[in-house]
C-alpha cells in the first residue's frame, strides 16, 4: 500500500508540474508576441479592425456583412476597447492572450496523444515560431483562428476517443478518465460549438474543418472490416458525424444570408502572385525564417526547402497506426494545397489574379511545428542521436525566424514592407489650419487610428466610395475631397507611400497650384509638404 501511495504522489507531482511548465511556457508566448509587437506601427488591415470597431455594435455588423470577413473577432475586440482604451500595445494585448491560450491547448493536446516527454519537447518550437508570435500580436483574427482551430482538433480528439492505443497504455496516468457515452456526447457539443465560432471568426477555418473530415473518413474507412467498396462506404463510421456538422450549420445560419451576400458581392483586393513553386517556396521561409526568397541566402532557402520535404516524407511513410500525426501533419499540408490548388485556378479565370497571401497559414503554423518536433524525436526511422541533432537544426532554425521577426517588426509580405506610420505621424502636424490629405481611401485607413482626433484628416478621390468592401466605412465620408483645390488652406501634408519617386507625388493631387516642399520617409510611409503657389 505504501509503493501504491508513494507512485499516486509522483502521478500528481507530475501532473503539477507539467501543468505549471504549460502555463509558463503559455505566458511566455503571451510575453514574447506582446514585446514584438507592442511598439510596431499598425498597417491598414489592422486599422480597418479599429475604425468598424469605433462604430456602434449595430453598425459595425452591418459594415462586417458587406466585407469578406465574419463579425466575431470584432465583437471581441470592441469589447475589449471599452476595458483598455485606445492604446495600440493593450489592444495587440489580446490577440497575444489568444496565442498564449492556443499554446496552452496545444500542450495539453500533445501530452495526450503522446506523453509530458514529448509535449515538453514541442513547447520550445511553439516559443519560438516566430511567424505565429508575429501574427499573435496583429489587430486581426489570425491568433483567434488559432486558438479556435487547435481547440476544436482537441474537441475531436477526445469525441472520437481516437488516442493510439499504443499512447494510452505508455501514458496511462495523462487518460485516467473514462470516456464515457455521456461525456463522448458532451465532446461532441463542444466540436460543434467550436466549428461554428471557428467560421464566425475566419472563413479559412472550414479549410481546418474540411481536413478533420477527411480524416474521420480515412480513419473509418481503415477501421472497416467490410470486403467490398459498397459495403464499407455503407457502414463507415465518419458518418455518424453528419448530425454533428449539421448542429454547427444550425448555429451558423444567422450569419449564412452575409456570407452568401459577401460570396455574390468579392470585395477582397486582388492578388497579384503565382503560386508556383517560388510562391510555396516563399511561404515556407516565411513560416520558418520570417523571409522571402528575393530576401534570403541560398543555404537558408534550401534549409528551409529540406525542412518542409521531410515533413512531407514523414507523412508519406508514417505508420497505419500513426493516426495522430497523420492529423496534426494534415492539418497544415492540406489547407495549404487547397489554397494553392484555388489560388492558381483563379489566376487562370482572373488575368493572373491569385488568392494566397502568407498571412493566411498562420492559423495552421501551429501544426507544422508540431509535426516538425514530431519528425524529430517520435520517428522509429531515426536513431536517438540523429534525432536530437534535427531537433537542435529545426529548433535553431526557428529561433533564427524569431530574430527576424523581432528586427523587422510589423513586416508586410503583401506589400513587402513595413508600415511606419505611428513615427510618420509623430512628425506631421494636423489641424484645421494645416489640413492632413491622404492620397486614397488605402492610405487614409492605414494611418486612420493615428490621425482619427484630427479635425481635419481627409483623404483624395474624385469617385464615390463603394458601398462594398474595406472602404465602405468611408461612404459618404465628409473626410472624402473629390478635389484638392478645394481645401481652404494655403498648405497641408500630403500622405502617401515612400516608394513612389518626388514627382509622382505632385501627379496625385491632378493639380498645378501646388508646391512641393519636404518629403519625409519612414519605412514603406510617406509625407509630403505642400503649400500653396497663389501665396508666393
Amino acid at each position: 500500500m505504501h509503493h501504491l501511495s508513494t507512485i499516486a504522489v509522483r502521478v500528481r507531482q507530475s501532473r503539477w508540474s507539467f501543468s505549471i511548465l504549460t502555463g509558463v511556457c503559455a505566458l511566455a508566448a503571451i510575453i514574447i508576441s506582446f514585446l514584438m509587437g507592442r511598439n510596431q506601427s499598425l498597417w491598414f488591415d489592422e486599422q480597418y479592425s479599429l475604425l468598424i470597431c469605433s462604430k456602434p455594435v449595430r453598425q459595425m455588423l452591418a459594415l462586417t456583412a458587406v466585407d469578406a470577413h465574419p463579425p466575431l473577432y470584432y465583437l471581441l475586440l470592441k469589447t475589449w476597447m471599452t476595458l483598455v482604451g485606445g492604446n495600440v500595445a493593450m489592444l495587440r494585448l489580446l490577440n497575444c492572450i489568444f496565442l498564449g491560450a492556443t499554446v496552452g491547448i496545444m500542450a495539453l493536446l500533445m501530452r495526450s496523444l503522446y506523453g509530458r516527454r514529448v509535449a515538453v519537447a514541442c513547447l520550445p518550437l511553439l516559443l519560438c515560431g516566430g511567424f505565429i508570435l508575429r501574427y499573435g500580436y496583429e489587430l486581426r483574427m489570425y491568433s483567434l483562428a488559432m486558438l479556435l482551430v487547435v481547440f476544436g482538433t482537441y474537441a475531436l480528439l477526445r469525441a472520437t476517443g481516437s488516442i493510439p492505443a499504443h499512447t494510452q497504455s505508455s501514458t496511462a496516468s495523462d487518460t485516467t478518465e473514462s470516456l464515457s457515452h455521456h461525456h463522448i456526447h458532451g465532446w461532441h457539443a463542444v466540436y460543434a460549438l467550436t466549428v461554428a465560432l471557428g467560421m464566425y471568426t475566419l472563413y479559412l477555418t472550414a479549410l481546418v474543418w474540411i481536413t478533420h473530415v477527411l480524416w474521420l473518413f480515412i480513419c473509418s474507412w481503415k477501421d472497416s472490416h467490410e470486403s467490398t467498396v459498397v459495403s464499407r462506404l455503407r457502414k463507415l463510421s465518419a458518418f455518424r458525424w453528419i448530425p454533428i456538422y449539421f448542429v454547427s450549420i444550425i448555429l451558423y445560419l444567422p450569419w449564412i444570408p452575409s456570407l452568401f451576400g459577401q460570396m455574390g458581392h468579392p470585395v477582397l483586393p486582388p492578388v497579384r502572385r503565382s503560386m508556383n513553386m517560388t510562391g510555396l517556396a516563399n511561404a515556407f521561409d516565411a513560416i520558418l525564417l520570417g523571409r522571402t526568397e528575393s530576401s534570403m541566402p541560398s543555404m537558408a532557402s534550401l534549409l528551409a526547402l529540406s525542412i518542409g520535404i521531410a515533413v512531407i516524407v514523414r507523412l508519406s511513410i508514417a505508420k497505419p497506426h500513426d493516426r495522430a500525426f497523420l492529423l496534426i501533419a494534415t492539418l497544415f499540408v492540406v489547407p495549404l494545397l487547397m489554397m494553392t490548388i484555388w489560388s492558381a485556378v483563379r489566376e487562370l479565370v482572373s488575368n493572373g489574379y491569385g488568392f494566397f497571401s502568407v498571412r493566411y497559414l498562420s492559423f495552421t503554423a501551429p501544426f507544422l511545428y508540431i509535426a516538425l518536433a514530431l519528425l524529430c524525436l517520435h520517428s522509429p526511422a531515426i536513431r536517438l542521436r540523429t534525432s536530437r541533432l534535427l531537433y537542435a537544426v529545426v529548433l535553431l532554425t526557428l529561433f533564427a525566424g524569431t530574430m527576424v521577426f523581432a528586427t523587422q517588426g510589423n513586416y508586410n509580405f503583401d506589400r513587402a514592407d513595413t508600415p511606419g506610420t505611428a513615427r510618420l505621424a509623430q512628425q506631421v502636424r494636423c489641424s484645421k489650419a494645416h489640413p492632413v490629405v491622404a492620397q486614397d481611401e488605402y492610405t487614409y485607413i492605414d494611418a486612420y487610428w493615428y490621425f482619427r482626433d484630427c479635425p481635419a484628416y481627409y483623404f483624395l478621390d474624385d469617385k464615390d466610395v463603394p458601398t462594398r468592401g474595406g472602404y465602405a466605412p468611408l461612404h459618404d465620408s465628409a473626410a472624402q475631397l473629390h478635389n484638392i483645390n478645394n481645401l481652404k488652406t494655403d498648405n497641408f501634408t500630403l500622405l502617401s507611400w515612400s516608394k513612389l519617386h518626388d514627382t509622382k507625388y505632385d501627379a496625385l493631387l491632378k493639380s498645378k497650384i501646388w508646391k512641393r516642399g519636404t518629403v519625409t520617409r519612414v519605412n514603406g510611409n510617406a509625407s509630403v509638404l505642400y503649400r500653396s503657389k497663389l501665396i508666393d
